[in-house]
């Protein structure tokens, strides 16, 4: 049986300490690290209580390796369950569910646009999490990414329409920026927008877009952090636009070749 190596594993996995653990499954930290260590065993309720936290199943927690399931790459999808206890209405500390690579490197899952309806009610499914893509890029290490594709002009010319955002996992809306690129998704779907954060003055989320021409269609959207699941900081953006630059650019691009011959003229004239 392998409950003991499992536990302590998967503590690990995540970052936690046993005394960080004790505090969010309300096990004395004595008590894990006996767990942990073969001495003493979980009785039924709590085995349940590690299954749901883990998001695994008993069978799984108690007979399988899970080190060894990771390293091999034999259980590519692993469901984290939802943490208790969470301010703003159970947020978690990490998604849900991510992928790993055969050495253990959590993948960057692609949400295309056709998967955004699928993804608000599956983004804890294991079996629709399998469907979406996934890849790695270098210089992406030592957190969880998540990529999105962007769909409308809210955002331009910022962001555009077709563009892809690669968001960094935020493990706490406390964390949120102002005035910062964010993929949120929430209960009205996926949105990407600048968010504004008055959480502490007003209890509330602030969704922006940057759009002038189109503003009057993308109003400011005011959400509880309650209803917010996931929350993504844009850290990359892929785009495969080449567009022309905007008229001022056109001008300067004039000014500058006017000022070369200006230049070559008094040249010759030398």
């Amino acid at each position: 049986m392998y409950l003991g190596t499992n536990l302590k594993f998967l503590r690990k996995r995540l970052g936690k300490t046993q005394d960080a653990l004790s505090s969010e499954v309300n096990i004395g930290r004595t008590t894990i690290a006996n767990y942990e260590a073969g001495i003493s065993e979980p009785n039924v309720e709590t085995l349940i209580a590690f299954s749901k936290y883990y998001g695994i199943s008993l069978d799984d927690l108690m007979s399988k390796n899970m080190e060894e399931i990771y390293k091999s790459g034999e259980k590519d999808v692993m469901l984290r369950a939802a943490f208790p206890n969470r301010p703003y209405g159970g947020y978690h500390s990490i998604p849900r569910i991510i992928t790993v690579d055969n050495s253990g490197n959590d993948n960057i899952i692609y949400v295309p646009v056709k998967a955004r309806a699928g993804y608000l009610s599956g983004y804890g499914d294991t079996e629709f999490m399998e469907t979406l893509p996934t890849f790695r890029l270098p210089g992406l290490n030592n957190a969880t990414y998540r990529m999105f594709e962007v769909d409308g002009p809210s955002m331009a010319p910022n962001v555009l329409h077709g563009d892809r955002i690669i968001g960094e996992w935020i493990d706490s809306l406390d964390k949120i920026r102002d005035n910062r690129v964010y993929v949120v998704v929430h209960n009205g779907g996926v949105a990407v927008k600048r968010v504004i954060n008055r959480m502490k003055e007003r209890g509330k989320l602030y969704l922006k877009s940057d759009t002038i021409a189109h503003r009057h269609e993308f109003p400011i959207v005011e959400i509880d952090p309650e209803d917010v699941n996931e929350i993504w900081y844009g850290r990359m953006k892929i785009s495969s636009d080449f567009s022309e630059p905007a008229e001022v650019y056109h001008r300067l691009a004039d000014l500058e070749t006017d000022l070369m011959e200006i230049k070559s003229m008094l040249k010759k004239e030398e």
